[in-house]
């Protein structure tokens, strides 16, 4: 086909022919131009064919993890809970430790206080998507959002939790057993602690981190609220949504 084009315009360059060679020039030009845009569509075309495939997969896994760490989140956010709510029974009681009623309460729910526990999904996923760009291949900006900044969540949820152990382990574990009774709760030991003022100030700080760390499960910018919306807006969807 090239041979014969290059035949026709050297037999009108010969004759002399000058616009219709101008024109045939002209229109070979224009055939060159359509057949390299007609190419770059196809090769588009290929391109974003390929990355569909690979957005699912990367959808699938991510629905994977995702549904896994919600899962094993649920045990860690009922047993903190547990620790706050514990934890708002003793100060509801503090004050009425005259009432027996109420010293037995304080000293059965202030060992629940004691709470704090670390979380560790599984971020494989995630980190590979972004160290590796992949995560541009994702087109749901709301998912984008949500993946990048991920990381920051945990870390914020981990961080809490780190403060709050930090406090049991340095100070109100080290001061129970000097003065209190971990085997016999309500031991002498244990509601002389309820009368000391440098342990009741204790209790005070851990449950503002017991506070912390349920905030940080919770609201629109809590760990559960991340791993819900991961979650769904990664659910692959079926070949006819």
């Amino acid at each position: 086909m090239i041979k014969l084009f290059r035949n026709i315009r050297k037999k009108l360059a010969t004759e002399g022919k000058a616009i219709g060679y101008m024109r045939y020039a002209i229109g070979e030009i224009v055939l060159v131009v359509i057949g390299i845009l007609i190419a770059l569509q196809i090769n588009n075309w290929n391109e974003n064919r390929k990355n569909r495939i690979k957005e699912k997969a990367i959808l699938k896994e991510l629905h994977k993890d995702f549904s896994k760490n919600l899962e094993e989140f649920y045990p860690i956010k009922q047993a903190q809970l547990n620790t706050f709510n514990s934890g708002k029974i003793v100060f509801r009681n503090i004050k009425k430790l005259h009432l027996p009623k109420s010293k037995d309460s304080v000293l059965r729910n202030a060992t629940g206080m004691f709470g704090g526990y670390p979380y560790h999904p599984s971020n494989g996923v995630v980190e590979s998507l972004i160290s590796t760009g992949d995560i541009n291949l994702i087109r749901n900006d709301t998912l984008r959002k949500y993946l990048v900044s991920w990381k920051d969540v945990l870390y914020d949820y981990s961080e809490d939790v780190a403060i709050d152990r930090e406090l049991w382990a340095n100070q109100i574990e080290p001061y129970v057993i000097k003065h209190g009774d971990f085997l016999n709760v309500s031991s002498d030991k244990n509601k002389k602690l309820l009368m000391d003022t440098i342990f009741i100030n204790m209790l005070v700080r851990k449950q503002f981190f017991n506070k912390n760390i349920v905030n940080a499960m919770q609201g629109e910018d809590g760990l559960e609220h991340y791993l819900k919306e991961i979650t769904r807006l990664s659910k692959p969807k079926t070949d006819y949504e």
